[in-house]
């Protein structure tokens, strides 16, 4: 699988969360990035926290500057929402301003991440350019609250067994509008078959390598479905619902794991 520029979105968060909970050193931070072939994201502009400490942003801010003006106001972890058509959209709700400052940044990396304090309330939403540009934006203090909350092991584990269930019927009935799709190396990396090398930059900022498997893998799921507009219409009755039902998976997988502290 090839590392893309929809992996920034997932190693921010990752990273930022590392950086709150000081799991990670700084310079692991900018190594991780680096060993991805990523840039180590630029605040370009910030209209809810000030770097460092909130008195307006005076010039650009690194990422981790800024997460020292992130900890400084309470936060306390960012996490990765994935953005599709098909998808709930578990955003916060922004003003006409923010929607039109994430809405490009969402369609390229199909994801935007939320800074949440420690008792999961949405303080910022942060949409990425794929030049690892940052924006900051205002949000509904909206808290993270989901009817269908996993844990990050039971997560992971509906993904592995979506993507087995629609790789059966893939194989049962195969279509030419479905996209030729990895189904067996997703499966393979979910049941930790394959080795660690392309997961290390997420491995280093998580401190588990199952869980940058996990991610990484969802990651590649949510970004090749993202090309159909309705999975759950591609591949008539039996197909549809399973392709549907694995690119939900992957989105639960990208928000629960990188949520976790």
């Amino acid at each position: 699988m090839l590392t893309t520029t929809p992996l920034l979105p997932v190693l921010f968060a990752t990273a930022a969360t590392a950086r709150l909970t000081d799991r990670a050193a700084p310079d692991t931070v900018s190594h991780a990035f680096d060993t991805a072939g990523l840039p180590v994201p630029l605040i370009v502009d910030d209209a809810v926290f000030a770097p460092p400490a909130g008195t307006g942003a005076e010039a650009p801010a690194g990422l981790l500057l800024w997460v020292a003006g992130l900890r400084q106001a309470g936060a306390a972890r960012v996490r990765v929402e994935p953005v599709h058509p098909s998808l709930p959209l578990r955003v916060p709700r922004m003003d006409r301003d923010g929607r039109r400052a994430t809405a490009r940044a969402s369609v390229r990396t199909h994801a935007l991440c939320v800074v949440e304090d420690a008792d999961g309330v949405a303080l910022a939403v942060v949409a990425l350019g794929t030049e690892g540009d940052a924006v900051v934006v205002p949000c509904a203090p909206a808290v993270y609250a989901p009817v269908d909350d996993v844990s990050p092991a039971e997560a992971s584990r509906r993904l592995r067994e979506s993507v087995m269930r629609a790789l059966a019927a893939v194989e049962a009935q195969p279509l030419d509008e479905v996209p030729d799709l990895p189904w067996r190396d997703w499966q393979a990396d979910l049941s930790g078959d394959h080795d660690d090398t392309r997961h290390t930059a997420l491995a280093a900022l998580t401190g588990d390598h199952d869980a940058a498997r996990s991610l990484h893998t969802a990651l590649h799921v949510h970004s090749s479905l993202s090309s159909l507009p309705v999975p759950a219409a591609a591949g008539g009755d039996a197909v549809g619902p399973a392709l549907a039902a694995v690119h939900s998976a992957a989105a639960r997988v990208l928000t629960t794991l990188t949520r976790q502290r």
